[in-house]
């Protein structure tokens, strides 16, 4: 007999561009296979926006009006007190919380409302948490991180580099650990077959940031221009401006490429736009396990990441596109083996598509969330069925 739970998650920021990228996204994955299998579930969240503008009448989120109280900050100086006003209530009748920690002031101050509560939650941190040597993440440390992380339940980590980073944070060998990687739904394959003789179609699809590259992938398809017939292709960067936008329009100004600056998307069209595209590039560096890349390869279609990225090894084993170094000159060899090599494309989008379903299914990620939550609510197996 399955014992359906109450559990709710807390993320930083919902927004219609999908500002906030990944957390976000692996939060609603989760909450939607968890309400699928009977648990009560909902994602609280802060927001500039009204909430139907957000949500969609998403009845599984609940936005609460956001505030930059330190704009220079960024994310990390955004804050909800509505949220925190009305979390100890919200949280009190919930078996367990599910927080997508970063340092701010959302998502850290309510893991310390669950502490002083003692309502059992478990962390995610994205790789967004950490060893910094910047004098306002020591001191939140100091006062808060440090804290939260050791009275987790449990930590969920995406790579080795997160988790020893995380271990060192906490300074506590008492405190649990584990894997979890991001999943994604198992979506239908592209309608469109993979034919020669079109202009194919390269997507970019990602926040507009200096992490994730958008201006060395314009510098690529400019060369690749230089080396084949520029007709074959063309270059679509869909995402919000986090800064990189003006660099990236001027990269491209003069160029006889056939590129496209389409700006945000809201999160709930971006897997539509993605499966029109051809091959999907996501050129950032340290990426720890990018949903965007997910999703492309859930949709079938090849993808072109660089090795610092956590998905590398895995897309490189199962051939299911091609991993490069941080050079212009590897991207654009890439670039064009792809866009010269439909049988390529082909073969490297049906093993995309068969790594996403074998290794990051949603129903393997949720299994693993399942059992986190019933140890850290000390439930026995045999009362999960």
């Amino acid at each position: 007999m399955t014992v359906p739970l109450k559990v709710v998650q807390i993320v930083t920021l919902v927004s219609s561009d999908g500002a906030y990228g990944g957390p976000v996204r692996v939060a609603e994955n989760q909450i939607a296979e968890l309400a699928k299998r009977g648990h009560h579930v909902s994602l609280l969240a802060s927001s500039f926006e009204r909430k139907k503008h957000v949500d969609k009448g998403n009845p599984l989120v609940r936005t609460f009006p956001a505030f930059r109280l330190f704009p220079k900050l960024g994310f990390a100086g955004v804050t909800a007190p509505l949220l925190l006003l009305h979390l100890p209530k919200l949280v009190r009748s919930a078996d367990v919380v599910h927080i997508h920690l970063a340092r701010d002031l959302v998502t850290l101050p309510a893991a310390l409302i669950c502490l002083v509560l003692k309502k059992p939650y478990v962390l995610q941190t994205h790789g967004m948490v950490d060893e910094s040597d910047k004098r306002l993440a020591i001191l939140l440390d100091f006062l808060a991180t440090r804290r939260v992380l050791r009275g987790a339940r449990k930590i969920f980590w995406l790579t080795e580099l997160e988790k020893t980073s995380l271990q060192k944070l906490t300074g506590a060998e008492t405190v649990a650990l584990s894997k979890l990687e991001n999943g994604v739904p198992n979506y239908s394959p592209s309608p469109a077959p993979v034919t020669a003789g079109k202009v194919v179609d390269i997507l970019f699809l990602a926040r507009l940031h200096a992490r994730k590259r958008p201006v060395i992938l314009a510098e690529a398809a400019n060369r690749l221009s230089g080396l084949i017939d520029r007709e074959l292709f063309k270059v679509s960067f869909v995402g919000p401006d986090e800064g990189e936008e003006e660099k990236l329009r001027r990269s491209v100004e003069n160029s006889a490429t056939h590129v496209s600056i389409d700006g945000p998307m809201e999160p709930d069209e971006t897997y539509s736009r993605i499966r029109q595209c051809d091959i999907f590039v996501l050129p950032s560096v340290d990426e720890p396990f990018p949903m965007g890349v997910l999703e492309a390869m859930s949709a079938g279609k090849p993808v072109v990441v660089t090795d610092s990225c956590g998905l590398a090894p895995y897309i490189s084993d199962a051939g299911a596109g091609i991993v490069v170094d941080t050079s212009e000159a590897n991207l654009t060899a890439a670039l064009r083996l792809l866009v010269e090599n439909v049988e390529l494309r082909e073969s490297m989008g049906l093993a995309a598509r068969g790594l996403a379903k074998a290794k990051f299914s949603m129903e393997a990620v949720v299994n693993s969330l399942e059992d986190a939550y019933r140890m850290s609510l000390k439930i026995e197996g045999g009362d999960w069925g």
